[in-house]
C-alpha cells in the first residue's frame, strides 16, 4: 500500500484506536483465503497483516480479528462471506465480502482483487474499483475522488433473478 494510504489510516487508528483490531499473522490470512477459495490480493493482506480488521473511515472492513468499537454486524470476513454464500446471495462463490454500503448491498473482492458491490436496487454487479487500495482511498477515506463511472457493470444473471423472484425453497 502507498505510505499516504497507510498514513491516512495510522492517523485516524491514533486518533480512534478503538477503530482497529489487532495485526493478523500471515498463516491465518493464508488460512482465511484457503478456507475461502478465493485468493487475497497483496494490499488487502497488508491491510489484515497491520490491522487485522476496522474502520476505513465510516466503513468497517472485516478482517479476521474483531475491534473494539466494531459493531454487532461487524463480523470477520470468514463470516461474512460464508453469510452470503449460504444465503445464495447473487455474488456466490465469486467474492470475498468484507464491507458493505450501510444499505445493505456486500461489498467484496474477486480473484482479480478488483473490488465490487452488488446492488439490489438495480440487480447488477458494479465494479467500484481495481484494488482494494484504491477502494480504501476513494471510498472509505476519501483520500482521491471517485472516479467518474465505474470500473466494469454486469446485470445479475437471469437465473439468480427468477430464484430470488421465486423466493426460498
Amino acid at each position: 500500500m502507498q505510505a499516504s494510504t497507510l498514513q491516512a489510516l495510522e492517523d485516524s487508528y491514533t486518533k480512534f484506536p478503538g477503530m482497529r483490531a489487532e495485526g493478523a499473522p500471515e498463516a491465518e490470512i493464508d488460512a482465511a483465503a484457503a478456507r475461502l477459495s478465493v485468493p487475497f490480493p497483496a494490499d488487502y493482506k497488508e491491510f489484515l497483516l497491520r490491522y487485522g480488521g476496522g474502520h476505513a473511515g465510516s466503513l468497517s472492513v472485516a478482517g479476521l480479528h474483531r475491534w473494539e468499537f466494531a459493531g454487532r454486524s461487524d463480523r470477520s470476513v470468514i463470516e461474512l462471506t460464508e453469510q452470503h454464500r449460504a444465503r445464495h446471495s447473487p455474488v456466490g462463490e465469486r467474492w470475498v465480502i468484507f464491507s458493505d454500503d450501510g444499505f445493505g448491498n456486500p461489498i467484496g473482492f474477486d480473484e482479480c482483487g478488483r473490488v465490487w458491490i452488488s446492488d439490489y436496487n438495480s440487480c447488477e454487479f458494479v465494479c467500484l474499483e481495481s484494488s482494494f487500495e484504491d477502494w480504501v482511498r476513494r471510498w472509505a477515506l476519501g483520500i482521491e475522488p471517485h472516479r467518474r463511472g465505474y470500473v466494469a457493470q454486469e446485470k445479475w444473471p437471469d437465473e439468480t433473478l427468477q430464484r430470488l423472484r421465486r423466493g426460498p425453497a
